[in-house]
């Protein structure tokens, strides 16, 4: 699961010291440039402190302002004062991931009825998918968009050297719908 958290959203997340600048500048200049999905450019370290420090707003004065403090918290204090794993640790644990979950722990039992330290390839790949935007990637939401977004995070899996393309083969013949937890109703809007 963190190999797939890593390849999707900071591949160079044990290379940074809360600030990919690379990948800052290229989402900044995309932006700028009009580009759709051109990214946010957000480390993990920056996603935690957005999560549990600063706030959300993403828009206007008031985001850039908030992106630069979210930079220096990144940088400045939780780089400074946590270890990598804590890090992770924070992020794993903190957002709601769809259908009334937070946390992997709590989002694994409610989709797979089974404890995060058990998940398969396909499952894992599944909820690193739904931290991008847990509403559209949840399977019990849409089956076909969770699906569409495992590919994407298999694939990264593959590009950064996580797993071998067999093994991305071999998830991805797997369907969504043969993983989820038997005990749970999909289509049902109640807990998203």
């Amino acid at each position: 699961l963190i190999d797939a958290i890593i390849a999707t959203e900071d591949s160079r997340f044990f290379q940074h010291n809360g600030l990919d600048i690379a990948r800052f500048a290229k989402a900044t200049l995309g932006q700028l440039a009009g580009q759709a999905g051109a990214g946010g450019g957000s480390t993990l370290t920056m996603q935690v402190s957005k999560q549990l420090l600063t706030s959300r707003e993403a828009t206007g004065i008031k985001g850039i302002i908030r992106k630069f403090r979210d930079i220096y918290i990144s940088v400045f204090q939780i780089e400074k004062n946590y270890t990598k794993e804590e890090i992770i640790e924070f992020y794993v644990n903190t957002p709601g991931l769809g259908y009334n979950t937070f946390g992997v722990e709590q989002a694994s039992q409610t989709y797979f009825g089974k404890s995060v330290r058990d998940l398969t390839l396909a499952e894992a790949s599944l909820l690193a998918g739904i931290f991008n935007a847990p509403s559209a990637y949840n399977p019990y939401n849409s089956i076909e968009l969770a699906t569409k977004r495992r590919s994407i995070v298999l694939n990264l899996m593959v590009r950064h050297g996580y797993i071998t393309e067999e093994e991305r083969e071999d998830a991805e013949n797997i369907p969504v719908e043969s993983l989820l937890n038997p005990d749970r109703s999909t289509g049902s809007n109640e807990y998203q």
